[in-house]
């Protein structure tokens, strides 16, 4: 009798762990199909973002900003704002660089040296010259004496206002920041511009444009709904590293440990081609130590640091990260398939900017879940289920922040740090 008991508790122990593994199986199946339900229905509506000299293509469900824009040195403010507005901030900013001794040099902000209406017909604004620096280099017994400024030029044009401000810089460097305000064209908020040029927020510097070497801008990108899910796409002309992304990759994998192996799964690596753009790309899933799993995205272009048109660029994006600063790993909210759909859908409309407008790869037709395995098999792209190693633990950041030490611009979403090697 107590034999055929023990018998049924054991029977019944297994039906009930079966039940639970069958309620977990669907539970997870259910989740995979609404997240790729969801996906596929935001990709059916799109939003064409310029971004420098480049178009991107953004389900209309996502939140997006630009960040980090600088040209030709000059670092890029944009403020949305009244005529009236700018007139009064711009003139309490002269105000304080005049209440600057101007041999107070400790601060860079020493006295006003220059200031002066813009030389450009159809702009209103001031320019300002101010912070005289001096000091010194040896050469041996040679001294030779070194002298900088900080410049300002402020525009107001159709209710936005423009700064283009840098330190450090030659007296002469204002009479360019000037050459460029005179080239600036306002936009509409999603309008794409048909010259050439460079696209900041609400605005392009349309060419023909004074010659210069470094352009700089960074997009962010957040899913409403899905907090642990940020990208960011940085382009920077003039900016080069010294090694390629796989190239580093290796090198970190060479000096993983074992258990940090077990835990980071490497879903695709290889080179790829997208809309004529060479570059290599990193995709993994990763098992955090608090037994959450998130999933990072990488793609890197190397360019020429020499062309305008052909600026390094880094796309990123990550899902499974708090929004806590600080926070621990959560587990992603977006299922494997969703999240690469994701990914795809943006990076695969990443195209420079014609000088008229044409369609993306995808037009109005979003890539459906059954190419997923042509996608991952096209450009030379290995998809594996090998383990891939880390550097270090990953309690609360994803590999590719490792990969990187350098900033490519702030982050507005706090999700996500677009970083150079």
């Amino acid at each position: 009798m107590k034999g055929t008991m023990t018998h049924g508790r054991k029977k019944l122990a297994v039906l009930l762990f079966a039940a639970g593994f069958v309620a977990a199986w669907a539970a997870g199946q259910l989740r995979r199909s609404r997240d790729r339900a969801m996906v596929t229905n935001m990709m059916g509506q799109k939003q064409t973002v310029c971004v420098g000299r480049f178009l991107v293509d953004l389900p209309t469900a996502t939140e997006f900003s630009l960040s980090g824009e600088r040209i030709a040195g000059f670092e890029i403010d944009t403020v949305e704002e009244s005529k009236a507005a700018f007139t009064d901030r711009v003139a309490a900013r002269e105000a304080e660089i005049r209440a600057h001794d101007a041999t107070d040099d400790r601060t860079g902000e020493g006295g006003m040296i220059d200031a002066h209406n813009l030389p450009v017909p159809s702009l209103f604004g001031r320019s300002f010259i101010y912070g005289r620096s001096r000091g010194y280099l040896m050469d041996g017994d040679r001294r030779i004496d070194m002298e900088s400024v900080s410049v300002e030029s402020h525009a107001h044009l159709k209710g936005l206002s423009f700064t283009l401000s840098a330190t450090s810089v030659q007296e002469d460097r204002v009479k360019e920041a000037e050459a460029l305000l005179a080239r600036l064209q306002v936009r509409g908020e999603n309008e794409i511009p048909s010259a050439p040029g460079f696209c900041i927020w609400r605005a392009v510097f349309a060419e023909p444009l004074p010659k210069h070497k470094s352009e700089w801008i960074t997009l962010h990108v957040g899913l409403p709904g899905h907090p642990d899910v940020g990208m960011a796409f940085g382009s920077a002309a003039s900016a080069s590293t010294d090694s390629t992304l796989l190239e580093r990759i290796e090198h970190t994998d060479a000096e993983a440990r074992i258990i940090e192996r077990l835990r980071v799964t490497k879903l695709r690596s290889g080179k790829r081609s997208i809309n004529g753009i060479d570059g290599e790309e990193e995709i993994e899933r990763v098992r955090e130590l608090n037994f959450t799993t998130g999933y990072s995205f990488v793609r890197e272009s190397q360019g020429s640091p020499d062309d305008l048109s052909q600026p390094y660029l880094l796309m990123n994006m990550e899902t499974g990260t708090n929004p806590r600063p600080g926070g621990r790993p959560v587990k992603s909210s977006l299922d494997e398939d969703a999240a690469l759909a994701l990914w795809d859908y943006i990076t695969l409309s990443i195209r420079r900017r014609p000088t008229r407008v044409i369609p993306s790869v995808h037009e109005s037709k979003p890539v459906p879940f059954s190419d997923r395995d042509f996608l991952q098999s096209d450009n030379n792209l290995r998809v594996s289920s090998d383990v891939m190693s880390d550097k270090r633990e990953l309690a609360d950041r994803t590999r590719f922040k490792l990969q990187t030490t350098w900033s490519l611009a702030p982050n507005s979403i706090a999700k996500l740090v677009s970083t150079l090697p």
